[in-house]
């Protein structure tokens, strides 16, 4: 395992920074739609398995969803979201013999759209945010992520004896939850070296903490909504990974983090 996430990240890693530095704007709009649909076919596959229309209409809701939010037109989102509410509750209507289980999957339905379609586009959002900082913000913001999921990982093999969240994550220590902790402020460290000199030290070192805070909240969210789907990955298509949304899910909080970080102002 440890060896294929390593080959993993040797060729994902340059290959990321390519795509966030020079991909033009409509093409990394592009890349990151077809993350958020892949994502959503993942959650939607989980959450609703017998569902085939439900489980439509839920991954075409998070689409306009997220396109809405990718191109900054709130009318679009809002339209999507519009749907997603109403449309969701014309499905219990057709089931009116199971009104509680219906209901269920109405909530799991807006969970998801909201969840990756309202989230991932971010990503987009962050690296706009700034001509010249917006794709340095984004690489910040993954790799710091990236660092406290190694970081975790490397030390909870290691030292790893207390749990964190047995009934969630059997896997996870607080031993690893420090020790992600520490590898995403050593990565935001060496981000701040590479290329964000526009960052302070002691700003780099809070955002990489609170970044790794996130990810491992995020990571723990997905966790328990796998356990409550009884799937052990969202899929497949990342070797060492799983699948998409198992990547993403110690990302989307940071990237929502950063973003209104980086574009609110502050004092």
């Amino acid at each position: 395992m440890l060896r294929t996430r390593l080959a993993t990240a040797a060729i994902a890693l340059p290959a990321l920074w390519l795509i966030v530095e020079y991909l033009p704007p409509r093409l990394f709009a592009g890349f990151i739609m077809a993350v958020a649909a892949l994502a959503l076919l993942e959650y939607f596959a989980m959450a609703l398995p017998g569902d085939a229309v439900e489980r439509t209409a839920g991954v075409l809701w998070g689409l306009v969803i997220a396109g809405g939010v990718a191109s900054r037109q709130s009318d679009l989102w809002g339209a999507g979201l519009a749907l997603a509410v109403i449309g969701g509750l014309m499905f219990p209507l057709l089931h009116a013999d199971d009104l509680p289980n219906a209901m269920h999957r109405l909530g799991l339905s807006l969970l998801g759209v909201l969840y990756v379609g309202f989230f991932t586009p971010h990503f987009v959002l962050l690296r706009e945010a700034d001509h010249d900082l917006g794709w340095r913000w984004v690489l910040f913001t993954v790799f710091a992520a990236m660092g406290s999921d190694s970081g975790g990982y490397l030390t909870g093999r290691a030292f790893g004896r207390h749990k964190l969240a047995p009934s969630i994550s059997p896997s996870k220590t607080v031993e690893g939850a420090l020790g992600a902790l520490a590898g995403a402020m050593v990565i935001a460290t060496i981000c701040r070296l590479v290329f964000f000199a526009e960052l302070g030290s002691s700003e780099a070192l809070v955002l990489g903490a609170a970044i790794s805070v996130l990810a491992q909240f995020g990571d723990l969210c997905e966790s328990a909504l796998k356990r409550a789907f009884g799937a052990k990955d969202s899929g497949w298509i990342i070797p060492g990974h799983g699948g998409i949304l198992d990547r993403l899910d110690s990302l989307l909080f940071p990237v929502v983090f950063t973003y209104y970080y980086a574009v609110l102002p502050r004092a």
